[in-house]
């Protein structure tokens, strides 16, 4: 009878496994595809898929905790010793939820640009992360033939409702501009970093190294 007991169990267990929605069993990735015949004028492109599939990160987007998504991109050149590090740009994407409108909203900035992208808003988090899946072109590439290599790193991080204010003033481009003018780089202590881990959102770290590639 226990054990007949402890198979139902089991079986019980698979099958809500099997029966979460797609998105909560999609393992987050990240990547950047290069076309290495074009490496000398072209940047590759950054895809990133799953990055809110987290069910902490969507119950917390539900209940008005934003979420941000730093993207680092370093290039480096194979050396003989060391590796040259050639160049770096970085990103943000912001994810937040609107209740006057009932959407997503997901807007992107660089680091080195005014431009503000914002892609308006989604009916849910699954078509927001479907946003994000959709391939972003950089700019950074080797300006001479060598062997080279990219290195992705993505952080994901749930925000306290003051790390927002800081986050919209800078992707608006309305803090003054200084050394720490990106007020997004000192997320890293305080009680509002103490607030979302408690909440569970602290910050989750992907990284995505390339293959070596040739350019002539």
């Amino acid at each position: 009878m226990r054990r007949l007991s402890f198979r139902l169990s089991l079986a019980l267990f698979v099958l809500s496994v099997g029966a979460l929605p797609l998105a909560a069993q999609r393992a987050p990735k990240i990547d950047v595809a290069i076309v290495p015949a074009n490496a000398l004028v072209e940047g590759p492109a950054i895809t990133s898929v799953g990055l809110l599939a987290d069910p902490k990160t969507r119950e917390h987007l539900r209940n008005g905790f934003p979420t941000r998504l730093h993207y680092r991109l370093d290039l480096w050149r194979k050396g003989g010793v060391f590796d040259d590090p050639v160049g770096r740009t970085e990103w943000d994407v912001l994810v937040r939820y609107e209740p006057t409108s009932n959407s997503y909203v997901v807007q992107r900035r660089s680091s080195d640009s005014q431009v503000l992208e914002n892609f308006g808003g989604f009916e849910s988090v699954t078509s927001a992360d479907a946003q994000l899946a959709k391939p972003f072109k950089t700019a950074l590439h080797p300006n001479r033939s060598g062997k080279y290599y990219y290195d992705l790193v993505v952080d994901v991080q749930t925000l306290a409702e003051s790390d927002l204010d800081a986050a919209l003033q800078w992707m608006r481009g309305t803090t003054t501009p200084g050394k720490n003018s990106n007020p997004l780089t000192l997320l890293g202590s305080g009680l509002e970093t103490l607030v979302s881990r408690v909440l569970g959102g602290s910050t989750k770290s992907y990284r995505q190294p390339t293959g070596i590639f040739t350019v002539e």
